[in-house]
């Protein structure tokens, strides 16, 4: 067991850190996991949401899946409810949604 948590603790530390280098939006926390949020630029009220590397940290919160962490981190990053029938998910796993906002 105690080779096993050593191991895993060792994975998260010699683990890339988050892909989205140079990328400009909002970072925010949902569940424990991190979120990166931007715009997309070329559709007007279109944000994309790409969760941070942290896959091999030990005693993380428990999962949830990630399309509603996503919607969550879109949420939160916006203040706009999300139009889910216009979510989608790259093969890299980012998510990409349409947002309502309100005014």
């Amino acid at each position: 067991m105690k080779q096993t948590a050593l191991a895993a603790a060792l994975c998260g530390a010699l683990a890339p850190a988050a892909s989205a280098k140079g990328a400009e939006g909002i970072k925010v926390s949902v569940l424990g996991r991190d979120w990166l949020v931007a715009p997309v630029e070329d559709t007007a009220g279109r944000y994309s949401a790409t969760r941070m590397n942290l896959e091999h940290l030990p005693f993380r919160p428990p999962a949830v899946l990630t399309a509603r962490q996503a919607v969550r981190a879109l949420r939160a990053a916006t203040g706009c409810s999300v139009n889910l029938d216009s979510m989608v998910r790259n093969i890299t796993g980012t998510y990409y949604a349409q947002v309502i906002c309100r005014k």
